[in-house]
């Protein structure tokens, strides 16, 4: 059984070192979800989150130091890289009120659309999402994503083939 990195919530980029220790300058963009020291902030390799502990932030956390960055050299791999949170720990409200007006872009096609709305269903959240006149019901399954852009206001799913086929839509007339 090999490690799946969570699917990550964006919330800020790493902007630039600081000193030669491996501090690194944060730039946060969403400030009701910025983790605290002893926390993992996941930075965005490849595509994928990796899992640094947090060692030490200033007061207005935007230095912060993490486990296994301890040099100037390491600090400097990390630059303009995204970094986040484990999408499971942030608060579902904070989600639902979020969502909306989203990008939503699928990595194994060409789809994007526009989230309009997150509605429950009887067993399952659906995102309701429109391309190109036509809209979709796509399950909310947070296994299916891959990362959450709060600055862009992108969410990248990766959706299973056939979801967003032609039979998966209603046609709405403007």
């Amino acid at each position: 059984m090999h490690y799946i990195p969570p699917a990550v919530h964006v919330i800020g980029s790493i902007t630039s070192k600081h000193g030669f220790k491996g501090t690194l300058h944060i730039r946060w963009d969403d400030d009701d979800l910025i983790p605290e020291e002893g926390d993992f902030l996941f930075v965005l390799i490849d595509q994928k989150g990796v899992p640094f502990r947090i060692l030490k932030m200033n007061s207005t956390s935007e230095l912060v130091d993490l486990e296994f960055i301890d040099s100037e050299e390491k600090a400097k791999d990390l630059l303009g890289k995204a970094v986040g949170l484990d999408q499971s720990l942030i608060p579902e409200n904070h989600l639902h009120t979020a969502l909306d007006n989203f990008t939503l872009e699928d990595i194994n096609s060409t789809f994007k659309g526009t989230i309009t709305a997150l509605k429950e269903y009887p067993g399952q959240l659906m995102l309701h999402v429109l391309c190109e006149n036509r809209e979709y019901l796509i399950p909310y399954v947070e296994e299916w994503i891959r990362e959450t852009h709060i600055k862009s206001r992108t969410l990248i799913m990766d959706l299973p083939e056939g979801l967003i086929d032609s039979d998966h839509h209603e046609y709405h007339e403007n």
